[in-house]
């Protein structure tokens, strides 16, 4: 008899065709969610590309209306500059911030009001942007540490240890790291840097601060001029804190001087220790006011403001600091676009190569009073007080000013 079989045949093959479906919808499932996924990603890079551009774009706009503005206010100087005693009433062509779409709107009447809504409901921009335009003039020129003037080099070194001590005595967290730091070896750093000889101020050879350089191609420190203040990181013993010190009261493309109606408060009290914040607020009160008296017109006119509020104005007189007082020449213009939650900020500064021309010539004739040579005529005696008078020709740009820096980020 034979014996039953232990294998008995499948009766169905339902169970398999519902696995197999099961893992084909799990596949599917998963490509779909997977192509999903992909597909919003390149969405929304994308569409922050996009942004960018039309932040970038938006900032760029800003620039043009502010170099427009620029142009506009050299022009009314140029045709109506010796009409206006006080030439500080043209400074609200450059000085205020500009945003669009315009906001702040109620000191406008109803009628302007509408217009404005009207030209910005029919604007084809869908980014915003503001800029801010600021003097220049109002900053330490630190390639003036490479001046041929013995007594401009001199004062300009003084006057950027005078901005550390300052701020040594009134920030009390840069005192507490720094107070018995030796800045004048550092400012001394800095001129060696742009000067035209190898021997240090501190003493030795320039190269000194430079020895941990790996690459000897490099000749450091290059002596020449500094092309863009980010340059001065390069400078032996500088570090973060200084450097954010002092980025935002220098420039490479200065008026070789510090205009007393620009310069900010900390360039202000740098000037002497005796430029006391009460001072130093004066000083910004009045300037600012034609009722207290407006911008100031010269040295005279300063000292003698000053005074009142103890100020020692000697030892500024003495330092040969030189003081500006005329109008504004070169603007920085910082712009910042918006586009969604994308910024780009574009800064520029603009150059007025036409009528600084005549200033720097004055400067190169003070220079080679300073330094005689066998033969020269002699200089004619007394402060040269020319630009201080408020008919000093001055030429108005014919197409957009020249910009001699761009830098986005």
């Amino acid at each position: 008899m034979a014996l039953p079989s232990l294998r008995k045949p499948l009766q169905s093959q339902s169970g398999v065709a519902l696995m197999i479906a099961l893992f084909a919808m799990m596949l599917l499932t998963f490509i779909a969610i997977e192509v999903s996924y992909d597909t919003t990603v390149d969405y929304v890079v994308a569409s922050q590309q996009v942004n960018r551009i039309k932040a970038h774009y938006a900032a760029k706009s800003g620039i043009d209306i502010s170099l427009l503005r620029i142009m506009l206010y050299k022009q009314a100087l140029a045709s109506f500059g010796s009409q206006i005693p006080d030439k500080s009433l043209l400074d609200p062509i450059w000085s205020f911030p500009f945003m669009w779409p315009p906001v702040g709107l109620t000191k406008v009447n109803e009628v302007d009001k509408s217009m404005i809504k009207d030209v910005v409901k029919e604007s084809l921009m869908t980014s915003q942007y503001a800029t801010q335009i600021s003097p220049e003039g109002g900053r330490l020129d630190i390639n003036d540490l490479g001046s041929p003037s013995k007594a401009r080099k001199k004062a300009m070194i003084d006057q950027l240890v005078k901005v550390f001590k300052s701020e040594v005595e009134h920030n009390e967290d840069f005192a507490d790291k720094y107070s018995g730091y030796r800045f004048e070896e550092l400012v001394n750093n800095i001129a060696d840097y742009v000067d035209e000889d190898k021997e240090s101020l501190n003493g030795g050879d320039e190269s000194s601060p430079y020895r941990d350089i790996d690459d000897k191609e490099i000749e450091m420190p290059p002596n020449r001029s500094f092309r863009t203040a980010d340059e001065l990181n390069m400078v032996g013993g500088m570090n973060e804190d200084f450097y954010k010190l002092l980025a935002p009261k220098i420039t490479v493309f200065g008026t070789k001087g510090v205009n007393i109606n620009f310069a900010d408060k900390q360039t202000l009290m740098s000037l002497d220790p005796s430029m006391t914040e009460e001072a130093v607020g004066k000083v910004i009160e009045r300037r600012t006011n034609p009722k207290l008296g407006g911008p100031f017109k010269n040295d005279k006119d300063f000292f003698g403001f000053v005074q009142g509020y103890g100020v020692n104005y000697r030892a500024i007189e003495e330092s040969k600091v030189p003081l500006l007082y005329d109008v504004e020449f070169n603007f920085r213009v910082v712009s910042t676009g918006l586009a969604a939650n994308v910024k780009r900020e574009i800064t520029v500064i603009t150059y007025d190569f036409a009528n600084l021309t005549t200033r720097f010539g004055k400067i190169l004739k003070q220079q080679e009073c300073e330094n005689p040579k066998p033969g020269d005529p002699p200089c004619p005696q007394g402060p040269d007080t020319s630009g201080d008078s408020p008919e000093s020709k001055i030429e108005g740009t014919k197409g957009r000013p020249s910009v001699v820096y761009y830098e986005e980020n």
